[in-house]
């Protein structure tokens, strides 16, 4: 047998089969190897990207048809927050009827006896999407007479809130109170123009 450092390339038809094929053999290893390479490791890559992204859109399908399948009920949750808003915006006054609501306050103060010696608007402010109107009040009167009227205010129909209020005897009067708060009420700026 010839020593294989004695073969030449260029005398490749002259070799055994046996060289032949064992050579013919690594060139198709080698082939498969720089194919398997450039050709399948990218294929490889982008099926692996490609099942990503299949997982990704089936995710994405799942949440919207989640969506789809919970519109009606979010319709539904729309419609009742809507009527809680009209309901609302009902009990906000308008400016012109800012006048009327002064008026309610003080003939509802005189349904219970008590007597007014302060009772005006102050400057509003705007507070998100509305515009608070502050009132201070200065009435006098027996307590349960001031808790009716309390009651009775926040019973009617536009929104007048309570607050920082003090309470203090009258020495002249038998049993009676001075009762003095800050209240306030919202307007819808929407369209209305605000009132300074």
């Amino acid at each position: 047998m010839a020593d294989w450092r004695d073969w030449e390339l260029d005398e490749i038809p002259e070799w055994s089969a046996t060289a032949q094929n064992v050579l013919l053999g690594l060139f198709s290893v080698v082939g498969l190897v720089v194919g398997a390479f450039f050709l399948v490791m990218p294929l490889l890559d982008d099926a692996t990207l490609a099942k990503q992204e299949e997982s990704l859109l089936r995710t994405q399908f799942r949440i919207k048809a989640e969506k789809v399948a919970a519109l009606p009920d979010v319709e539904e949750q729309i419609n009742e927050l809507q009527s809680f808003y009209d309901h609302l915006a009902l009990q906000l006054p308008a400016e012109d009827e800012l006048a009327l609501l002064l008026a309610g306050i003080n003939d509802t103060g005189l349904q219970f006896n008590l007597n007014f010696e302060n009772l005006n608007w102050r400057a509003g402010k705007k507070v998100g999407w509305l515009y608070q109107v502050p009132l201070e009040m200065e009435l006098s009167g027996p307590y349960h007479e001031i808790g009716h009227f309390s009651a009775a205010l926040a019973r009617m129909p536009r929104i007048v809130a309570l607050q920082d209020f003090q309470l203090s005897r009258l020495k002249d009067k038998n049993g009676e109170l001075m009762f003095s708060v800050s209240a306030h009420t919202y307007r819808y700026i929407g369209g209305q123009g605000e009132t300074q």
